[in-house]
Formats: structure tokens, C-alpha cells, sequence
């Protein structure tokens, strides 16, 4: 049960960039604010360019530090990066690109995990200036 949000939220991402991988969000199209945009992204966050072995380490190394963090602290701001940082690294080590598909007017093109990185990165700040 202790990493029943992790999964949910790795299978979550799975299940949603196979779709767009398909071609299921490729007609919604809300014009103001969000569209869907399938691109491959072979770097880091903002388009940074790694190479994919650096990139992968480093993916781990994050990984074995959350997971001693989130067995010690069981925070779900915690569980939130965990869940992403998986669906990421998945799309790393089989495809050697992360699928990325969500795209809001005047930003990047991200997905789910990465949606839920960077709200799992507000809850731990929140948690730690408290």
C-alpha cells in the first residue's frame, strides 16, 4: 500500500503517453491555453542535451535517494517525484527518449510524470519551509 500513488501515477503516465503515442489527444485542441503536441525529447528538462548513459546514471542515482527518502518519510510529495522520475526513466532505458505530448501556450511540451515531478517538488518545498 506504502507505493500504491507511485503506481498509480507510473501506470497513469504509461497509459497517456501510449495514447498519444497513437494519436488519441492529437484532436483536442483548446486554443487559448493547452493543446496536444507528440514530440520525443531526447534531453533533459528544457531540452537539455545529455548523453543518454549520463542522463540514465543520474535518473538512478535520483531513484535510489527517493526511495530511501520516501521508506523513511512516506510524504507524498515524495511519492509524487518517485511516480514521475519511473515513468521517465521507463521511456529513457526502452525507447531512449522521453514521450512528451502536453503542450500549454508560450511553454514546453512536458507529460504527466513530469507534471506530477514538479508537484511533488512544490509539496517538499512546502513540507520543508514549514
Amino acid at each position: 500500500m506504502k507505493y500504491l500513488v507511485v503506481l498509480i501515477i507510473f501506470i497513469l503516465d504509461r497509459i497517456t503517453k501510449e495514447l498519444a503515442e497513437r494519436g488519441y489527444f492529437s484532436k483536442i485542441n483548446v486554443d487559448f491555453f493547452l493543446s496536444f503536441f507528440l514530440t520525443h525529447n531526447y534531453g533533459v528538462a528544457f531540452g537539455i542535451e545529455f548523453t543518454r548513459r549520463i542522463i540514465i546514471i543520474f535518473n538512478l542515482i535520483a531513484l535510489i535517494v527517493l526511495i530511501i527518502l520516501y521508506k523513511r518519510y512516506e510524504f507524498l510529495g515524495l511519492a509524487f517525484i518517485l511516480g514521475g522520475l519511473l515513468g521517465n526513466l521507463y521511456d529513457r532505458v526502452f525507447y531512449g527518449y522521453v514521450i512528451d505530448f502536453i503542450h500549454l501556450k508560450n511553454f514546453f511540451v512536458f507529460n504527466l510524470a513530469d507534471l506530477f515531478i514538479t508537484l511533488g517538488g512544490v509539496l517538499v518545498f512546502f513540507k520543508l519551509i514549514k
